[in-house]
């Protein structure tokens, strides 16, 4: 119970919750507005373990480039003392980056069980929105769902971008897997036991640390990037492991001055992705 409680506020910090919060089909209806206003086709992978929901639009294939966004952690509590009954995003963050990605191939997943009525898909246990949201079930069925886009659409690699905790997902996939060249992070939480530890609140103790896969992501191209006024993922709980990080060539990183947990990432990301190529301010 000392575990609910003390999470639980900080999770408040992440959505109002409120008698109004909008419910699944409202938050479904939210994302379909934004993707398909974009051209983005609703994608559904299936893996053993998980169904995944996704947005795709996939413009030129023939120029073998593909970019994976992966939502963040959603709706993880309903009330000071309840878990949510579904991590459904209210504000589908990496979604609002990705439709804004002028790459000619680009496909948004989500979390596990976000977007799905809990009641239509197997295995939708709290857990996977709580304690083991990075676990290794988890990354394998991201790993599956890789493996069924390089297949259908014969590309040898892939860049992936994740926001908040889907940055956590993302870089624990570009350690696992040899096909993805590129991460980049987006207000990530990727130090999540020292970030636990910051908010005072029982560590996430079913889910992978990235400090064992530093060395694995030596190979990839890496830009993590934070704001300065984030209170959700402040940069400083992430300092130790970028520290480690940065002792490899291919990592670059941004802390941008004014921008929050929110603020204001899908309102400037055409231009962060310009600057950086992502070009890095090193602060």
């Amino acid at each position: 119970m000392k575990y609910y409680k003390a999470l639980i506020l900080l999770y408040n910090l992440f959505f109002v919750i409120s008698c109004a919060t909008p419910g699944l089909t409202e938050r479904q209806k939210t994302a379909k507005i934004i993707a398909e206003k974009a051209g983005f086709q609703r994608i559904i992978f299936n893996t053993e373990l998980f169904k995944l929901y996704g947005w795709q639009k996939i413009d030129n294939i023939d120029k073998k480039a593909l970019v994976i966004y992966i939502e963040g952690d959603g709706k993880a509590w309903q009330g000071r003392f309840k878990v949510s009954k579904n991590p459904t995003p209210v504000n589908p963050i990496a979604l609002r980056l990705a439709v804004q990605d002028k790459r000619a191939n680009i496909i948004y997943l989500a979390r596990p069980c976000q977007f799905f009525s809990i009641q239509s898909v197997n295995n939708c246990s709290a857990k996977y929105w709580t304690s083991h949201r990075y676990s290794q079930e988890v990354i394998n069925a991201y790993s599956v769902a890789l493996k069924q886009i390089i297949e259908r659409y014969s590309i040898d690699e892939l860049s992936v971008v994740g926001f908040s905790g889907g940055g956590v997902i993302a870089a624990l996939l570009a350690a696992q897997r040899s096909d993805i060249v590129s991460l980049t992070t987006v207000a990530s939480n990727l130090d999540h036991f020292n970030w636990s530890l910051h908010h005072k609140v029982s560590s996430l103790n079913g889910s992978l640390s990235v400090y064992p896969y530093i060395s694995a992501l030596a190979e990839v191209t890496q830009f993590h990037l934070w704001g300065s006024n984030d209170l959700i993922v402040p940069f400083k709980v992430n300092k130790n492991l970028l520290g480690q990080l940065l002792k490899h060539k291919t990592v670059n990183y941004t802390i941008y001055n004014g921008f929050d947990h929110v603020c204001c990432w899908a309102e400037q990301w055409p231009d962060i992705l310009n600057k950086n190529k992502l070009r890095v301010e090193n602060n």
